[in-house]
């Protein structure tokens, strides 16, 4: 899959926590979720450079992009566990930084589990 598929399919999924999502979904989505990022903070920053209160008014639009895809990047962290074997309660280590998302990212880069599980099919 794509990343720009990738990203919009989550998109398209944003409230779905049940399923798998494969390795190549979950970072196509975060390459191109992380490049949209970075362009809008950068934005910002050049923003800042032309106008008063310039950084703030990006800031703002980088905020409110962040949290319009905030529950899409949710269920897609969820589905990636689901492929590995593992509850979405895990997501909870989100919360804990660094060794939480130490743990996580181990898991989020180990391949998906070959067989059927509790959550279906495997993932493409």
């Amino acid at each position: 899959m794509s990343p720009s598929a990738a990203y919009l399919d989550t998109l398209a999924r944003f409230a779905d926590f049940d399923g798998r999502a494969s390795r190549s979904a979950f970072w196509g989505f975060w390459l191109v979720h992380g490049g949209i990022g970075l362009a809008l903070l950068l934005a910002s920053a050049v923003v800042a450079e032309r106008a008063a209160l310039g950084f703030v008014a990006g800031g703002m639009v980088f905020a409110t992009y962040a949290a319009l895809t905030f529950f899409p990047a949710l269920s897609l962290v969820a589905r990636r566990l689901h492929d590995v074997g593992r509850t979405s309660f895990w997501a909870a280590l989100l919360l804990v930084p660094v060794v939480g998302w130490a743990l996580l990212a181990v898991w989020l880069v180990q391949p998906g589990e070959p067989v059927p599980n509790d959550w279906g099919q495997p993932a493409d």
